[in-house]
């Protein structure tokens, strides 16, 4: 998950743990750190170390979304990665330039917690069981 909404990353831990979802969750405050972590020569040559989905916030410090977006897309190891824009805005011409950089899904981020919760649940769940029927 790549948020710096301490708080949204605290009800998306919790809601994963909660769900008993069978896998680990990882936190990046901003697109910077999230590619410093996934743009290395050990992460290319580890595909089983990359996540099997990125929780996108829309809005983030420092580096654009779109453009961590259209970064991830052009490396060979990360250019596959499931990634799902959670936004505040559902304006339509921001969720055309997700998808035009590369989103596999824009949701939009509900205010209620409980909501929120469900939409990340639902999301990983939805990604956990397309990764499985591939393999």
């Amino acid at each position: 998950m790549i948020d710096p909404s301490p708080e949204s990353v605290e009800l998306a831990r919790f809601s994963v743990w909660r769900s008993k979802l069978e896998c680990s969750f990882g936190w990046f405050e901003d697109a910077e750190q999230a590619a410093e972590s996934l743009f290395t020569p050990d992460a290319a040559d580890r595909p089983e170390s990359l996540p099997f989905l990125i929780m996108l916030e829309s809005h983030l410090p420092r580096m654009d979304a779109l453009d961590f977006l259209r970064q991830l897309r052009s490396h060979p190891h990360t250019q596959d990665l499931p990634v799902v824009m959670f936004s505040s805005s559902n304006d339509e011409p921001e969720v055309a330039q997700a998808y035009a950089a590369g989103a596999n899904g824009y949701a939009l981020k509900p205010v209620d917690a409980r909501e929120f919760m469900k939409a990340v649940v639902d999301t990983a769940a939805h990604w956990l069981q397309v990764r499985q029927g591939a393999q």
